[in-house]
């Protein structure tokens, strides 16, 4: 049997409190935590990066690059210490989570957009394939926060995995993100009847479901049962953001990297400025230096924009000339292990300021003064480089 905090970072005195269901800090916040059995991982391919098959981006144990399956277990472990801190005064004995992830977006009949899944299920469990649920479930004989994790995920499918790649399956996805059960998605119909029962608190953002379809299919009619009960629906995004709003020293350190490779993305895009520019050639050159230093893709359309056209907050299109004598105003950011960055620098496009630029300076510099957040970067703007 493998003990979830087995760690030393995390408990260094473990060896001494084998008897417990967790170390004496965790036990003073209510984190409940239970032995799980060792799973291997499948030598095959699954539908997101393994430590099997990217030993190069994970370590033994990790779900994400840098985030274990401990991070996640613990993240799971405090929300439902909350959700027994907000249950008090509810009348329900049974307390159930759950999570939709994003389904896969079409920009056409059969050619989609690039993946990414909803934040909230992303940060319970770290499975990044669409269509599936998460469940977190009280136990019948157990205190809170104690409770079952469930994944529901995809069928495998050869003939799918033929056109969309592999997909982990109920083994791949136990042995990858250390959930207690997996189960294909057609199976979360037998859990139906219990969200149901009158003794039954369901946390679910029913008024605007991540995944449509799968609301539709499976959640419709919980939430409209419970409609018609004293139990009514909770919501549980709220819950989730209290959590994320407070970052681990492992979280840091992606937002650390991701801002890092996007500084330095933003230099060589700087050094690739000379006029006559367009736009689109920075965009491309600041994207490339981004996913060149191991970015997954970038945070957000960015904004590069020349002259004027820099004081439109959301200029995207990218589609002009800069020319002699401009200033260039670019915010962009990428996204690294699930985390992202935000910078926004301006500067000359061909590294020095002119006259007839100064006003057009003082303008661009009072609008980012109104906007902008701090940055873990030093300025990289200077009069001449």
């Amino acid at each position: 049997m493998l003990w979830l905090l087995s760690t030393p970072k995390l408990v260094p005195a473990l060896a001494s409190a084998r008897g417990l269901s967790g170390c004496i800090s965790c036990l003073q916040r209510r984190y409940s935590l239970q032995p799980v059995p060792e799973r291997r991982i499948p030598n095959r391919y699954l539908g997101q990066p393994s430590p099997f098959t990217h030993p190069h981006l994970l370590r033994p144990g990790e779900v994400t690059p840098g985030l274990s399956q401990v991070e996640y277990a613990l993240r799971r472990h405090k929300l439902m210490s909350l959700i027994y801190t907000e249950a008090q005064e509810q009348s329900g004995t049974d307390q159930t989570v759950v999570v939709l992830s994003n389904p896969t977006y079409y920009m056409s009949n059969d050619i989609p957009y690039t993946f990414h899944q909803d934040n909230n299920f992303l940060y319970l469990c770290g499975f990044q394939e669409p269509d599936s649920i998460l469940v977190l479930q009280s136990l019948p004989d157990k205190e809170l926060p104690s409770h079952k994790a469930m994944l529901f995920v995809p069928r495998r499918d050869p003939s799918r995995e033929l056109w969309d790649g592999p997909r982990s399956g109920t083994d791949g996805a136990i042995a990858l993100t250390g959930v207690d059960e997996a189960y294909t998605l057609e199976e979360f119909q037998h859990l139906v009847p219990k969200l149901k029962a009158e003794s039954n608190i369901i946390w679910y953002d029913w008024m605007k479901p991540s995944h449509a379809q799968l609301h539709s299919d499976y959640m419709q009619s919980v939430t409209e049962a419970k409609a018609r009960s004293k139990n009514k629906v909770r919501g549980v995004q709220h819950l989730v953001q209290r959590l994320r709003l407070i970052k681990s020293s492992a979280e840091i350190e992606r937002m650390q990297i991701a801002g890092k490779l996007t500084s330095q993305a933003f230099i060589e895009t700087m050094f690739a400025s000379k006029a006559p520019v367009e736009e689109a050639f920075l965009y491309a050159k600041f994207e490339f230096e981004c996913r060149a230093r191991g970015a997954d893709i970038l945070a957000y359309p960015p904004v590069v924009a020349g002259g004027n056209r820099s004081n439109t907050l959301h200029y995207v299109k990218n589609n002009q000339l800069i020319k002699d004598g401009e200033m260039v105003l670019l915010d962009g950011g990428c996204e690294f292990s699930c985390y992202v960055s935000d910078i926004t620098r301006t500067w000359p496009v061909n590294g020095s300021l002119l006259e007839n630029t100064a006003l057009t300076m003082a303008i661009t510099l009072g609008w980012m003064s109104m906007i902008l957040q701090t940055c873990p970067v030093l300025s990289l703007c200077s009069r001449v480089w």
